[in-house]
């Protein structure tokens, strides 16, 4: 059975930016994430629906 959910690093190499990018956007609250207890980890498919409501929005403020 396959993960449900990517650990930080899993998530940094899949948005291609660094872990400590992605400890910045979770403590800016820019990234959409679950916490459980002092990890953090990530839904591949709510990161894709991010970044595709990210791009919208950057097209609509051109």
């Amino acid at each position: 059975m396959k993960r449900q959910t990517l650990n930080v690093q899993e998530a940094a190499d899949f948005l291609g930016v660094s872990a400590w990018l992605i400890y910045d956007m979770v403590r800016r609250k820019e990234i959409p994430a679950i916490r459980v207890r002092n990890r953090i980890f990530f839904r591949e498919e709510t990161l894709l629906d991010w970044m595709a409501q990210s791009e919208q929005e950057s097209l609509i403020q051109a």
